[in-house]
């Protein structure tokens, strides 16, 4: 029996398509057919009952992947800490953000990461939504905000501060807040759950403050739009506005009352925990993280 073949049988079953194995893996589907097919023809046994609409495992199948994932991943993490002790990290390093955080925070971070190490390939989904590590086949998570509860290991990374802000021209139009108890009386663009309470350190106990507005959005980047065309006041980390602060743009209310940071946690699976290429990623983004001006309380992972 080929490991090789095994740890793709293993892929194919986590990812949960010979597509989508394909895609993460970066080889032809018609590669992966090919593989598995000599696997079962090593052991003797079909192993995948192939369909139109979706894979599934025989007897046979489930067997071998229940019982040889963890051998595969015990080999992978022998291969990559060797690698890492070589000062050759290779491999491929899949993880899944919130579409804001890469672009206005961790494009940085990949980049210099990608210079450091460059025979890690990195794979990038920028995305609403909260990926399913295990079944996409993905090594790291990095999410905003409280987590629920999960089977994942989740380690804050560091808080990212936030402020109100609004255009010149809506504060014109109508006044600018001089309490946090004043937003009710304005429009405020807000995101859907989980980040829609606003919350302010020294105020109301650090109680959600009660606020008007007509417009919910599950987009940062469209609210943060909306906020520059003067529809009402947005909620936004200091990164993703401070260029256009500097350009007289947008405009920083409510400064003597802060803002509650919202964090920012590293999620992973506890099966395979933390392999070297994440935790090198993870060590780098926090050494960069560590001198930014809008990041305090950046954690450690030792």
């Amino acid at each position: 029996m080929n490991l090789n073949d095994l740890s793709l049988f293993i892929r194919v079953v986590e990812t949960g398509s010979f597509t989508s194995a394909a895609e993460t893996l970066n080889v032809q589907k018609s590669t992966i057919s090919r593989r598995i097919a000599q696997l079962e023809d090593s052991l003797g046994t079909r192993l995948i009952q192939r369909t139109t609409r979706k894979l599934k495992l025989t007897p046979e199948g489930r067997e071998l992947f229940e019982r040889s994932r963890d051998l595969i991943d015990e080999l992978e993490r022998v291969r990559d800490e060797i690698a890492a002790d070589s000062n050759e990290l290779r491999g491929r390093l899949r993880m899944t953000m919130p579409t804001e955080l890469g672009m206005y925070l961790m494009s940085g971070v990949i980049a210099s990461f990608m210079e450091r190490y460059p025979g890690v390939e990195v794979d990038v989904e920028l995305s609403t939504r909260a990926v399913d590590l295990v079944e996409e086949g993905m090594d790291l998570a990095l999410r905003l905000g409280p987590l629920p509860d999960s089977s994942m290991i989740a380690r804050k990374v560091a808080t990212l501060n936030r402020a109100v802000y609004a255009s010149p021209e809506y504060l014109r139009k109508h006044g600018t807040p001089e309490s946090p108890d004043d937003l009710a009386r304005h429009q405020c663009i807000t995101l859907v759950k989980p980040f829609d309470a606003w919350r302010f350190i020294n105020w109301n106990d650090g109680e959600p403050v009660s606020f008007g507005g007509q417009l919910r959005t599950n987009s940062i980047s469209f609210a943060r739009e909306m906020g520059l065309q003067g529809v009402g006041i947005i909620r936004m980390a200091h990164v993703i506005v401070d260029e256009l602060v500097e350009q007289g743009e947008l405009v920083e209310i409510l400064k003597e009352f802060p803002m509650a940071p919202t964090e920012i946690n590293a999620i992973y699976t506890s099966r395979r925990n933390l392999t070297p290429r994440v935790r090198a990623f993870l060590d780098h983004m926090m050494e960069r993280l560590q001198a930014h001006p809008w990041i305090s309380d950046c954690a450690s992972l030792s």
